[in-house]
């Protein structure tokens, strides 16, 4: 696999590099300490994984993870934080990240979130993303309701559930709520993982079932 590093600490690059190219399956095609120097580099070098460090001193990760996948897009972005947190996790999900490591949890877990990229489709995020994003939001989930937890949905949530139903595309969605496509994308991936759904139609499906929306809603 080949990788890349942003990241703007000279010391934490160094020992990324070197710890990961102790690997025999990994190679670290370049580096950088800025989104604009990355943007040049990933572009020459195409790499399978680009680990981008969230705050960088020209822009943030999810941001540059969004120029990334429109200059190389057969690059998966692990993005690497110092606090894993909501906002982190939905900014950086719209943008098309496939992982999160934390600084703190170690080299161990970015050794096994660039493992499971490896084995996993191009553009499926790995088990391990889906069991944070799920757990993210299982938490948010049970503060809107209450305590209640479950399966309670916020009305956006909802809405867009309905138009993908209908059979509205992304571009289509986000005109009618006066949102990005990201926007959209971000709702209907994160919805998907926390019912446990592959595809838009399997989304719907299970969606019916729970009774989050009614049948009438699928054309």
């Amino acid at each position: 696999m080949r990788v890349f590093i942003v990241d703007d600490h000279e010391i934490v690059r160094e020992g990324l590099r070197t710890v990961l190219q102790k690997d025999a399956d990994i190679e670290v095609v370049g580096e950088a300490g800025t989104g604009a120097e990355a943007l040049d580099r990933i572009k020459q070098t195409q790499p399978n994984a680009a680990v981008v460090d969230y705050r960088l001193p020209d822009t943030t990760g999810d941001q540059l993870c969004r120029q990334i996948l429109e200059t190389s897009p057969a690059t998966a972005v692990i993005i690497l934080t110092t606090y894993l947190n909501e906002e982190v996790v939905r900014q950086s999900l719209a943008a098309g990240a496939v992982a999160f490591v934390t600084k703190a949890s170690g080299l161990d877990e970015l050794r096994k979130a660039l493992r499971e990229i490896a084995t996993t489709e191009p553009g499926t995020r790995p088990a391990s993303t889906a069991s944070i994003v799920h757990r993210l939001f299982a938490a948010e989930s049970s503060q809107q309701a209450g305590g209640g937890g479950g399966k309670s949905l916020t009305p956006r949530q909802i809405r867009v559930l309905e138009l993908v139903a209908e059979g509205l595309t992304y571009s289509e969605i986000a005109q009618k709520l006066s949102i990005s496509q990201s926007t959209v994308r971000f709702h209907v991936q994160a919805l998907k993982e926390r019912v446990g759904a592959r595809t838009k139609t399997e989304l719907v499906a299970t969606a019916i079932r729970a009774a989050l929306i009614s049948p009438n809603s699928e054309t």
